[in-house]
């Protein structure tokens, strides 16, 4: 065990010593390799990014997120679309929800009133009857169920979609009232250009 700790100290400091020697500064601080000719490119690329910088600043004001709106959707399929601006949507969404699993409920409620009159029956046609009753709203039921859990599992795609859309477009409004507006509030304070 102590052999293996010190030849694994001796090979980390052959290879610190390897690392220093092999360090180029000249390769280091060669600017041209990001494009920089002279000193005004290196002023102008700092400036576009503090600018660029500045508008992401601006955008994650707006912008919605994806994972929040997912949980939204989630719990409450719909929620999503609504926090997108996409109301039309949202409303559709929360509809089929209520609609297929209150049908889905009904049917089962009835199937759950048959089944428990197959239960307390004595004659062999009325437990078959009764069982017949029972069983066909209870395949009505579960095929609104599995309908709501496929609306459902759409919901959830559509949000992403939908919030992304909406992240794009908040972004190409950013940039048009950003270079368009003669005066700006940006998180460094109050600008007017001319």
């Amino acid at each position: 065990m102590r052999k293996c700790l010190i030849m694994l100290l001796l090979l980390m400091a052959v290879m610190i010593l390897h690392a220093q020697s092999a360090f180029n500064i000249d390769e280091f601080t060669n600017t041209q390799k990001y494009g920089w000719q002279n000193w005004e490119d290196r002023i102008n690329y700092r400036y576009d990014l503090f600018e660029r910088q500045k508008l992401l600043q601006i955008y994650e004001i707006d912008a919605q997120s994806i994972p929040g709106n997912l949980v939204k959707s989630a719990v409450f399929p719909g929620w999503g679309q609504f926090n997108t601006k996409q109301y039309t949507k949202g409303q559709i969404f929360m509809a089929m929800e209520i609609g297929l699993l209150g049908a889905s409920y009904l049917f089962y409620d009835k199937s759950r009133l048959n089944y428990d009159k197959y239960r307390t029956a004595t004659q062999i046609d009325d437990i078959n009857q009764y069982y017949h009753d029972a069983m066909v709203p209870y395949q009505y039921s579960m095929v609104f169920l599995t309908i709501a859990a496929a609306v459902w599992a759409y919901n959830l795609f559509d949000v992403v979609q939908t919030t992304e859309k909406y992240n794009s477009d908040v972004w190409q409004k950013t940039l048009k009232t950003y270079y368009n507006a003669p005066l700006q509030i940006t998180p460094d304070g109050i600008q007017l250009q001319f």
